[in-house]
């Protein structure tokens, strides 16, 4: 049995602090922590739970969101993320409060996110300051708690309004010290910035946007209207001449690498470890073990201050634990590169293979910490290629390509590539891959090359999205290469040549321009292809596709911009970067050049679109069955309902569970009746659910549908 706590021990100095109102949080939190020593830590879990509960019951919202904070940050035993939810929504009897609460979105994003998320948009009152990655610099009008809105004052678009959930993702806090802060607050300083001090104005924009390649810091610099596009070579030029000679900054003689801007010059005494030693932050612990190993100060390191890098690792990967899979990696890989025995690395791979971890650590990581990524779980065994291998359909094409590289003179790889290429669809990423590294693997014994190219035609005509639509314009792009396509016709024999001229006349996946292009050149690599050319080459009228009013106004805004403000301003910088000399050995020119087949290729893309696309209310859609323009409320296994409205192509807005028709989980309900079981997509892969309603959309979805793109953002 537990002996009676005394007047003096740490448990009765805590229920008495609990009878205090309001709760001194701040003591009780002290107590908590200076009692963890000598208490267990079962004991301090459950004093927690009673300080949430007390919190939570007399509607102390503040002081519960400190505790959660402060306990999620800090415990061994992560909180539940609907369990923090829950006690927040109980103490908030503010309104606005509850709806930002509910954006936060508590248990469908990592816990850090959504305390992010929640500190953003509590911190959000009418005359705050914040900046937006598209918008710039803004002041904060009104928020409304009823439409779920707020209102921001950009310099550019005053009065713009954008949803609770987009403000908390894409605006943030502007510093003072803030470039477009400073602008605002104090434009002339900014001006003579330009004109006298151009060095100290790349530092300013370093310290506000991060640090960032030249291009990139042009963009910003024009964009924002302080650099003027026709002065920008000058400014440059000045600019680069009084930084040659400062310690603190490092520009790369490559212009696709980040200028770099230091605090100060960096000797990594006892100073910097025992900064890194109280350093919490995973991220910034990463950050500071590479910039330690690129000042080439790992070598020789002494055991104690080697003992320092472990234990911030093993810290970090706590942190990053099954909820930032990308990081995750980064430090595994980092753990294993500097030969630490802790945490194990069996015990790090395995929680990367875990539901296929890897993948999604793949999908935010930069190329060369896939290759790291790849080399670090290769080394698990002999089963290591055999489960990279069995993943290669879902893998980002950067895995892939390492993955194949590590293991190309493998049998085991060239089978499973032969196997993935011989089904009726083949994954977009390996059929790029193949196409690209054809000769390294012509010994391979593939299906013809004419196979090949059907596989590449049906990705090119798929509606795709994310990586794969980027594999699918890389294909486009290969196909439209005349040196590319002569080589093709030259492998191939007359009647595959036929096969392949056909498949193209007969496809829909090029716009009307480059398909008469596309079959001229054809025609030309081979005469005798002309009499099967058939009179109407175009591609036929697609079905219609349906979306609401008011997306197809959005999109019908968007093509307006393309062609009146995008593809002018592209034009101008053509003629500003000629105007800059030799156009072979002109950046300016050629980046411009790129970006308008892009602006082409999209417009051309959007006027078949738009003739495609047809507008609805949905007031007529029938719910015997779920469908476009149905409201679906699903019955999932653990009780919980979830409600979705399906609308049609275009429509998305999360806020309201408005999904399109053509999303992964929309065509898993279709066509399914009340009552029925289906499976939908799952964060871990499929679950299961029971249609528990079908009905017409609500008014706030109706309200939304005749809305004008930007009422309701």
């Amino acid at each position: 049995m537990d002996a009676e706590p005394t007047s003096s021990s740490p448990e009765s100095q805590f229920m008495a602090l609990l009878e205090n109102r309001p709760i001194p949080v701040a003591d009780a939190l002290t107590l908590l922590h200076s009692g963890q020593p000598h208490e267990s830590a079962k004991k301090i879990d459950e004093w927690f739970a009673l300080l949430i509960a007390e919190l939570a019951e007399t509607d102390d919202f503040a002081g519960l969101y400190l505790v959660v904070k402060e306990r999620a940050a800090t415990s061994s035993i992560t909180l539940s993320p609907t369990t923090i939810r829950d006690a927040l929504r109980k103490a908030c009897k503010d309104r606005l409060a509850l709806s930002f609460i509910d954006v936060a979105a508590f248990g469908d994003t990592p816990l850090a996110e959504s305390f992010r998320r929640l500190d953003l948009l509590l911190s959000l009152v009418p005359g705050t300051q914040v900046i937006d990655a598209a918008w710039g610099f803004g002041t904060v009008k009104r928020l409304d708690d009823f439409y779920k809105r707020i209102t921001v004052d950009f310099a550019g678009k005053p009065g713009h309004t954008l949803t609770f959930a987009t403000a908390s993702e894409s605006l943030s806090r502007a510093p003072h010290d803030h470039l477009l802060t400073i602008r605002n607050n104090n434009p002339e300083s900014i001006a003579r910035m330009v004109s006298e001090k151009p060095d100290e104005l790349v530092r300013l924009a370093l310290r506000s946007f991060g640090e960032m390649p030249v291009a990139k810091l042009e963009d910003v610099l024009a964009k924002t209207g302080i650099v003027p596009t026709a002065r920008w070579k000058g400014f440059w030029e000045a600019a680069r001449k009084a930084l040659k000679g400062d310690p603190l900054v490092i520009i790369p003689n490559k212009r696709s690498e980040n200028i770099q801007l230091r605090a100060q010059v960096e000797s990594y005494g006892d100073a910097w470890f025992d900064d890194l030693a109280a350093n919490r932050d995973p991220v910034k612990i990463l950050d500071a073990i590479a910039e330690l190993e690129t000042a080439g100060k790992l070598a020789g390191l002494e055991d104690t201050r080697r003992g320092i890098l472990e234990d911030r690792l093993a810290f970090a990967i706590k942190g990053a634990h099954n909820t930032d899979a990308p990081l995750y990696a980064r430090l595994a890989t980092t753990v294993a590169h500097l030969g630490f025995l802790t945490p194990p690395l069996d015990q790090l791979r395995a929680h990367l293979w875990e539901q296929q971890r890897f993948i999604r650590a793949a999908e935010g990581l930069a190329v060369r910490d896939i290759a790291a990524l790849t080399t670090f779980l290769l080394a698990d065994g002999n089963q290591a290629a055999v489960r990279l291998l069995a993943a290669l359909p879902e893998m980002p094409f950067s895995l892939l390509n390492e993955t194949l590289a590590a293991l190309k003179q493998t049998p085991e790889a060239e089978e499973a590539c032969r196997a993935l290429l011989s089904q009726p669809k083949a994954p977009p990423t390996l059929v790029n891959w193949i196409f690209r590294f054809r000769k390294e693997v012509a010994a391979w014994h593939l299906p013809p090359l004419i196979d090949l190219l059907n596989h590449a035609i049906v990705i090119v005509e798929g509606r795709l999205s994310g990586e794969a639509l980027r594999m699918q314009n890389n294909l486009k792009q290969l196909f439209e290469q005349a040196k590319w396509l002569e080589a093709i016709f030259e492998e191939l024999t007359p009647h595959q040549r036929q096969l392949l001229f056909d498949r193209i006349q007969a496809s829909t996946a090029w716009d009307p321009s480059t398909h008469r292009s596309l079959i001229g050149r054809m025609l030309k690599l081979d005469p005798s292809l002309a009499e099967r050319k058939k009179s109407a080459a175009q591609p036929t009228a697609e079905a219609v596709r349906w979306t609401s009013w008011r997306s197809l106004a959005e999109h019908q805004l968007q093509y307006k911009k393309l062609v009146e403000v995008d593809l002018p301003k592209n034009s101008h910088n053509i003629a500003v970067a000629r105007s800059y000399g030799d156009l072979r050995e002109n950046f300016e020119y050629q980046a411009a050049k790129d970006l308008q087949r892009q602006l082409l290729q999209r417009q051309a893309e959007m006027q078949i679109e738009l003739k495609t696309v047809k507008g609805t209310d949905f007031a007529d859609a029938p719910c015997n069955k779920a469908g476009s323009g149905t409201t679906v409320v699903l019955r999932m296994a653990d009780g919980s309902n979830r409600t979705y409205t399906i609308l049609g192509e275009w429509d998305s807005d999360g806020a309201r569970n408005i999904i399109s028709n053509k999303t992964r989980l929309a065509l898993c309900l279709e066509n399914k009746a009340v009552g029925d079981t289906v499976s939908v997509p799952a964060q871990g892969g499929e679950e299961t659910a029971v249609i528990e309603a079908i009905r017409p959309p609500d008014a706030a979805v109706k309200e939304w549908i005749a809305s004008s793109p930007g009422e309701t953002e």
